[in-house]
């Protein structure tokens, strides 16, 4: 059984970014989106405007624009890094983390199979949150690294500008 990361957060949280589980690389360098060609932290460097060569620099660019950082599963059995790999799910407890957090605002979800997962196992939906289903940041999805950051920023309610 493979284990998920505590969250990234604090009481202040207004939004709460969610994925899966963590992949392969992730799990060994124990950290979010380890994964070298993974877009999840350029494109919060993009949309955040921070420093990211470093992993605590990567939670702080979050933490400092109130973005909150989890997965959906604690505990999962997978071959291999892919979503449709899963053979068993165990979710987060959300209630709690909702109660913990009446800030929260939005729920963005990395990709398609983490709120399937969401839906399936929690289905805690707060009335006071709006919950978003974004382009997932693997480099599985092949959605162009621009689209993915526009879409993201429009999810987040961010404008920016092409760099």
């Amino acid at each position: 059984m493979l284990h998920g990361f505590p969250p990234i957060e604090s009481p202040s949280s207004t939004a709460l970014i969610l994925g899966t589980g963590p992949s392969v690389r992730s799990a060994l360098k124990q950290q979010y989106y380890g994964h070298e060609r993974n877009a999840f932290w350029p494109i919060m460097r993009d949309l955040l405007g921070g420093e990211i060569e470093h992993y605590e620099q990567k939670w702080e660019l979050l933490l400092s624009h109130d973005i909150a950082l989890w997965d959906v599963l604690s505990a999962f059995e997978r071959k291999g890094s892919a979503d449709s790999a899963y053979t068993t799910v165990i979710p987060n407890d959300f209630t709690q983390f909702f109660q913990g957090h009446p800030a929260i605002q939005r729920v963005l979800f990395n990709g398609k199979k983490a709120q399937a997962f969401y839906m399936r196992l929690v289905g805690y939906l707060p009335e006071s949150c709006e919950f978003l289903c974004m382009p997932s940041t693997s480099p599985a999805y092949t959605l162009s690294f621009e689209e993915k950051r526009e879409l993201w920023a429009a999810g987040l309610n961010f404008h920016t500008e092409a760099p």
